[in-house]
């Protein structure tokens, strides 16, 4: 694995790492360690029932505006889709433990659309969420070098809203930021990432990013 300084010590150049592979960004955030990774097929199907727990979960299902209920087979199904369209999911872990997932998606140039679960009740709303979020934005910034991210959130979701906020994400009534709202109702917001990497300076320089393979 290779922190930060360890790529400067070896003279690679930072925030161009080409992203081939499947990538992992781990950090220590209060009390836990939390690592966001792109999961094999085989770690998929071995979580998948877990996974479709969370989806189905009611109040995880009003936040994402889930209208269907999902099977293990439907979650594998719904990650080799996903990355068949070029997207790139995250599982997110406490200590070792799957407590929800993310991914970008609807990937344009440098730009990208990202969304997160926090899927266990119990581990919501206490901040995990947003260092979660903050991983996945170091991956972001230093795996495949987005330039702009892009999330959409409900009304009513305002955990979510706050999680983006605090990671300087602002409102954006942009055609691109628009076009990715499923209703007229959602809020369009983006992230210039050049803004995160001043003001989480301190976290990357912390994390620890590891390429997994294959």
């Amino acid at each position: 694995m290779l922190r930060l300084v360890d790529m400067q010590r070896e003279g690679m150049t930072i925030g161009l790492m080409l992203p081939e592979g499947y990538w992992s960004v781990e950090a220590s955030w209060g009390q836990s360690r939390l690592r966001v990774y792109e999961p094999a097929q085989a770690e998929v199907q071995a979580l998948a029932s877990l996974l479709a727990a969370f989806y189905n979960d009611s109040h995880n299902a009003a936040m994402l505006t889930n209208t269907r209920r999902f099977a293990s087979d439907d979650v594998v199904q719904w990650y080799e889709g996903s990355r068949a369209k070029g997207d790139r999911p995250f599982f997110l872990e406490q200590d070792g433990e799957l407590i929800g997932d993310a991914d970008f998606r609807n990937i344009e140039g440098s730009e990208a659309e990202f969304a997160i679960l926090i899927g266990r009740r119990s581990q919501q709303n206490r901040g995990l969420g947003t260092g979660c979020a903050a991983l996945m934005h170091v991956a972001a910034l230093r795996v495949f070098r987005f330039a702009r991210v892009y999330a959409t959130v409900i009304p009513n979701n305002l955990p979510s809203r706050r999680v983006l906020e605090k990671l300087g994400y602002r409102p954006d009534p942009s055609p691109r930021a628009r076009a990715l709202a499923e209703t007229e109702d959602e809020l369009a917001m983006s992230l210039d990432l050049a803004e995160f990497e001043q003001t989480h300076a301190e976290l990357l320089q912390q994390a620890v990013i590891a390429r997994r393979g294959p």
